[in-house]
């Protein structure tokens, strides 16, 4: 076997997401369920897939006829890793794949031809909400990341995303990255291993998360993922290189629905919970956003070089084009005294013509976050209620505002679109 075949295996191209719930796949997850609008002239597209919460939106679609109006019907594959994906693609036993983008970075490295599609999810924005963290026992004496120095920490593989990003976020936080002890473990037998001391810490996802948090009493240590940025980049849909150039109108109606299914599953997500076993309905779920963030894929790109989980940068012309990136997530927010619009952690003033996702939480009963701007920008949350809500909007020139919609409210802020 080759050095790079080797590089390949070890590399579990399923880091971020193959494993997540693999819980699921024994409880039953429900498949996807038939297109309710008919198209006379369907083309069928093979969707290799996970079994797990994050790819759900691909049901949704599929389910309310989002693929079936750009004449498509979903062929889909459910494989339980994503090397078992990007092996299948390359075997042209799939036309389209839903993996992590460190995969998509070995894969492209390796020779495996890939082309992105859209992004699928993303992480949140801190340990509180965010869906993949670094938790330990309640009555751990770690509790600040400078505290994981010398431990030992339980990730899905060696060499794989896990090993990236917590590497990576414990440099920034200025401890050295190479002082942890890493141990590969399957995430359903962390919280064991947590709970038994055989590791000191876990990094560990959804339905495990919330699992080890609520029943054994865990505490979140750091959330690598927030670490390195807001909203960081997960997972995304890639396509074989040489059906995307066989088929370049159909991989554009693919790009529309399965945009469509992304937007849908965040402002719907009771729908996505009712998918889920009762016993995981309430996990923390990601931010879905069809925007592709290129300067944070180059960064993850970029330590996983460093962390020698590949040996060379990808082709980013080859496996992003420009003409599918350009967006951002934003988090956005209101409360009893602020209101904010914000871009990496700062106040947003100004941004480039293209698609956004805002992520907006609103913490007052008595305000409400409106935006509204030039194309007919028209959005809000209730005054009296509270949650998170998602937007994906396309943004065009112009001055946008954001404002309270409570009567006397002085809580307002502007940005501008070029």
């Amino acid at each position: 076997m080759t050095r790079r075949r080797k590089a390949f295996r070890r590399g579990r191209v399923s880091a971020i997401v193959a494993s997540a719930l693999t819980a699921l796949v024994l409880l039953g997850m429900a498949a996807g369920a038939p297109a309710q609008v008919r198209s006379v002239k369907a083309t069928t597209v093979t969707v290799d897939t996970l079994p797990i919460a994050n790819g759900l939106p691909l049901d949704l679609g599929i389910k309310h006829g989002f693929f079936a109006k750009q004449g498509i019907t979903i062929n889909k594959v459910t494989l339980q890793s994503g090397n078992d994906i990007v092996l299948a693609l390359k075997g042209k036993h799939g036309d389209i794949g839903y993996i992590g983008w460190v995969p998509a970075f070995i894969a492209r490295t390796q020779r495996i031809a890939i082309t992105a599609v859209t992004q699928s999810e993303v992480e949140g924005t801190s340990a509180a909400d965010n869906w993949q963290n670094i938790l330990v026992k309640g009555s751990s004496s770690i509790r600040t990341p400078a505290d994981l120095a010398g431990k030992s920490i339980a990730v899905n593989a060696l060499k794989g995303v896990g090993e990236v990003v917590i590497k990576a976020a414990l440099q920034k936080k200025g401890v050295n990255p190479n002082s942890i002890h890493l141990v590969a473990l399957p995430f359903p037998s962390m919280r064991a291993a947590l709970r038994n001391g055989q590791v000191d810490a876990i990094w560990t996802p959804e339905p495990f998360l919330s699992q080890a948090l609520q029943q054994d009493g865990a505490r979140s240590v750091m959330a690598p993922g927030p670490v390195l940025g807001k909203f960081w980049p997960n997972g995304g849909y890639v396509a074989r290189s040489d059906w995307r150039k066989d088929n370049p109108a159909l991989y554009e109606k693919f790009r529309k629905a399965i945009g469509q299914s992304l937007t849908y599953a965040n402002t719907h997500p009771n729908e996505i919970r009712a998918l889920l076993p009762a016993s995981s309905q309430n996990i923390r779920l990601p931010v879905w956003s069809p925007t592709i963030d290129r300067a944070k894929l180059k960064k993850l790109a970029e330590y996983a070089k460093q962390y020698g989980v590949i040996n060379a940068l990808p082709n980013f012309s080859q496996l992003i084009p420009r003409n599918i990136t350009g967006g951002k997530t934003l988090q956005a927010g209101v409360d009893g005294k602020s209101i904010r619009v914000l871009l990496d952690g700062k106040t947003l003033k100004a941004l480039p013509e293209g698609q956004y996702t805002f992520v907006v939480t609103d913490r007052s009963s008595k305000q409400s976050f409106q935006l509204r701007g030039p194309g007919g920008v028209k959005r809000t949350t209730s005054v009296a209620g509270k949650g998170r809500v998602t937007w994906t909007l396309s943004l065009g020139p112009g001055t946008y505002t954001y404002k309270s919609g409570a009567k006397k409210s002085k809580l307002k802020g502007t940005f501008k679109v070029t």
